[in-house]
């Protein structure tokens, strides 16, 4: 194994999770949000299979958001003109975050909903 080129990969990797964060706007939205759903997941203390659902939903989201930056970059690059195709291709990309992000949501509800329910009952609100 050539370790310089192994090393490389992960700084290639780096300088793509830098671009995505400081050129996309929806992916500071989602760094922001899984931010505060891993300050929730330490201050309510989740272990086992809840904390495993809840950081599974922040990095499928986190991933997808990558992944349909790394699309439309390429598919701007291609070319200004318009296609359907490369349209269709965008659309589904964003699709595929909406996905998962409904899916981060209704995990979040369940895991931190009766917790936050507990909260607000036990506060006298």
């Amino acid at each position: 194994m050539n370790w310089a080129t192994f090393f490389r990969s992960f700084v290639y990797a780096a300088r793509g999770i830098s671009w995505v964060v400081q050129t996309q706007q929806n992916m500071r939205v989602h760094v922001a949000a899984a931010v505060t759903t891993m300050a929730m997941a330490a201050w309510f203390r989740l272990g086992g299979w809840e904390l495993a659902w809840v950081v599974t939903a922040v990095f499928l989201v986190l991933s997808a958001e990558a992944f349909n930056s790394a699309i439309e970059a390429a598919i701007d690059r291609i070319g200004p003109e318009r296609h359907p195709l490369a349209g269709a291709a965008k659309d589904a990309a964003a699709g595929a975050v909406l996905i998962l992000a409904i899916h981060a949501i209704i995990a979040g509800i369940v895991v931190f909903g009766p917790r936050i329910l507990q909260q607000w009952k036990g506060s006298g609100l």
